[in-house]
C-alpha cells in the first residue's frame, strides 16, 4: 500500500500542458493545408498508375506478411526439436 501511495503522490506532481487555442488552430489549417495538398497531388496522377501502385503495395504487404509468418512459424516449429 505504501508504494501505490508513492505513485500516485508522484503521478500528482507531474505538470500538465495544455496548448492555448491560438497554437490548436495553427496545427489544425496546417493539418488542413497538408491534406489538401495530398488531395491534389493525387488528382494530379493518371488513374492506371494509382491503380498499379495500389496493386504494387498489396502484393508487398502480403509478401512481407507472409515471411513474417513462415519466419515465426519456423522459430515456433524450432521449439519443438
Amino acid at each position: 500500500m505504501d508504494s501505490r501511495h508513492g505513485f500516485e503522490k508522484v503521478l500528482a506532481g507531474l505538470q500538465r500542458f495544455d496548448a492555448d487555442p491560438a497554437r490548436i488552430e495553427r496545427i489544425r489549417a496546417r493539418c488542413l493545408h497538408a491534406l489538401e495538398a495530398q488531395n491534389r497531388r493525387k488528382g494530379m496522377l493518371p488513374e492506371s498508375f494509382v491503380q498499379w501502385r495500389r496493386r504494387i503495395e498489396l502484393a508487398a504487404a502480403f509478401g512481407l506478411s507472409a515471411v513474417y509468418l513462415a519466419a515465426a512459424v519456423a522459430r515456433g516449429l524450432a521449439l519443438f526439436r
